[in-house]
């Protein structure tokens, strides 16, 4: 698999529940990929929001990582 030469790092999105996955360089690719999550409105859903939230930061970060380290991911 060809490296996409890509340095990203994750964002919080301005206007949806969601992670961005973004380019870092100047000139190339911004939203790599959007990592979306769950909010409910319930006062008892503080947990449940924290945890969605988490995950999809975990998800994110782990694209990220991939982008930035081709060396360290191996396709089978």
């Amino acid at each position: 698999m060809k490296h996409p030469r890509l340095e990203t790092k994750v964002k919080h999105s301005e206007s949806k529940n969601a992670w961005n996955v973004i380019g870092d360089v100047c000139g190339g690719k911004y939203k790599i990929a959007r990592v979306p999550y769950n909010q409910l409105e319930s006062k008892d859903s503080e947990i449940y929001n924290t945890r969605e939230k988490a995950e999809a930061l975990e998800h994110a970060m782990f694209i990220s990582f991939c982008f930035n380290n081709p060396d360290k991911v191996h396709c089978q």
